[in-house]
């Protein structure tokens, strides 16, 4: 049998474990409570060390963003972006770069300008008619910002300008009186004749003739494409050396005229001569990103689509898909 004092010492001791319990539990919690708070503001410190990173991260994207910008403001495309307008040169050569009879400055140069300068954002181009020798030195004295003319890829010219891959290679022409009096088919038939032939002074054509060996006497420079035709016509030349498509959309404007079969220039060794026709730029910056767009325009045959839209055969624009300005240039220089 169990005593009163055992009996009152064992509840003091039931107490006590039990309070001891309590307390336990009551520390526990608190230390719970207590880890449950320091996860809680090591949390929030991760947070804000987030928020931090992010904040550093955007100004790193701001910071690049606007270094970019501040390379683009540099250079004559950025200033062209911000301004969101661009001047072309062309020699008003149908059907090239020309102003129609309602003012408009079309052909098959601006028509393409016009679309890779709006992917580049710019929309508001302006043209100026300058004789075609004078575009090379007007695009390096500042007058418009590219040539949009269908200028030809020579060597000598790459030396001077910046070209874009080529968009177009053709055939070349001649237009002589009606009936081909003279029998004329080619530069060689011009020498053996003696027979006077009109040039566009500093277009290509002036170095054709020299290279297949005409005499410079029967040779006739002209600035401009209509004063050739208008001297066959009267009589002073007995023919006009061109482009193919040039030669035909002159002769049919008149009957007093005709175009001969079209045939490719020969240096004096008889080697053929790749005509293809690019636009030219003074600025590296902006002619790479003229050109990437270009591509571009090649690839979804918008290229095609405008250039047989002025009565290019389209062989001759897909023909010109196969060259870069570089390769062109390489292939004419070993013709030379």
């Amino acid at each position: 049998m169990t005593s009163r004092t055992s009996r009152r010492w064992l509840r003091l001791t039931a107490a006590g474990a039990g309070a001891a319990l309590l307390l336990a539990a009551c520390a526990g919690a608190e230390d719970i409570e207590a880890d449950v708070d320091d996860d809680l503001v090591e949390d929030d410190d991760a947070d804000e060390d987030d928020d931090v990173e992010d904040d550093v991260d955007d100004d790193a994207d701001d910071a690049d963003e606007a270094d970019d910008d501040a390379d683009a403001a540099d250079g004559l495309l950025g200033e062209l972006q911000e301004a969101g307008s661009a001047t072309i040169g062309i020699a008003n050569e149908v059907p090239y770069g020309f102003e129609d009879e309602d003012g408009n400055i079309t052909g098959q140069a601006p028509e393409i300008a016009y679309e890779v300068l709006a992917e580049l954002g710019i929309d508001d181009v302006d043209a100026e008619i300058v004789e075609f020798g004078a575009l090379i030195p007007g695009l390096q004295a500042g007058q418009f910002d590219l040539i949009s003319a269908g200028m030809f890829v020579t060597p000598e010219r790459a030396e001077q300008v910046i070209f874009a891959d080529p968009d177009y290679c053709v055939t070349y022409g001649l237009a002589v009186e009606a009936g081909n009096p003279m029998g004329l088919s080619d530069f060689q038939s011009i020498t053996d004749e003696g027979a006077t032939i009109a040039v566009l002074s500093g277009a290509v054509d002036e170095d054709y003739v020299n290279d297949a060996g005409i005499p410079s006497d029967q040779v006739e420079l002209f600035g401009d494409v209509n004063d050739q035709y208008e001297a066959l016509q009267a009589g002073r030349v007995d023919a006009v050396g061109g482009t193919f498509l040039t030669v035909v959309e002159q002769t049919e404007a008149s009957d007093e005229i005709e175009a001969t079969e079209s045939f490719f220039p020969t240096d004096v060794d008889g080697n053929e001569i790749p005509g293809c026709g690019a636009f030219a730029f003074d600025d590296q910056e902006f002619r790479d990103a003229f050109n990437d767009v270009l591509d571009d325009l090649k690839e979804e045959s918008r290229v095609v689509e405008i250039t047989t839209g002025f009565d290019f055969p389209e062989e001759d624009v897909t023909r010109a898909f196969d060259y870069t300005v570089d390769s062109l240039v390489e292939e004419m220089e070993a013709v030379e």
